[in-house]
């Protein structure tokens, strides 16, 4: 685990300044901390290793990703449906 811990820690810190990225992005980084398999192999992938670096760094994990989050809407009123309409009579049993 010392190991994992390391990697993320370093990843986070990379992540924290330059924002999450896809393997296929950050292969491109020439300025990347690690190799992506040294980074990715201790996970098992790369979905993996994010959620961790969410679990494990959540402050580097919240400036990764900055991204704009819209209002939400207001919400419309709820139509409740009139409860009027009767249970079918039950049959007369013989």
């Amino acid at each position: 685990m010392a190991n994992k811990k390391a990697i993320l820690k370093q990843l986070a810190d990379y992540f924290a300044i330059n924002g999450i990225m896809t393997p296929s992005e950050y292969k491109m980084q020439e300025d990347a901390p690690i190799r992506y398999m040294a980074a990715k192999r201790p996970f098992g992938s790369w979905a993996r290793m994010q959620s961790m670096l969410k679990v494990n760094f959540p402050d580097q994990w919240a400036k990764a990703n900055k991204e704009d989050v819209p209002a939400p809407a207001p919400k419309a009123e709820k139509k409740t449906a009139s409860k009027t309409a009767k249970a079918a009579p039950k049959k007369a049993e013989k």
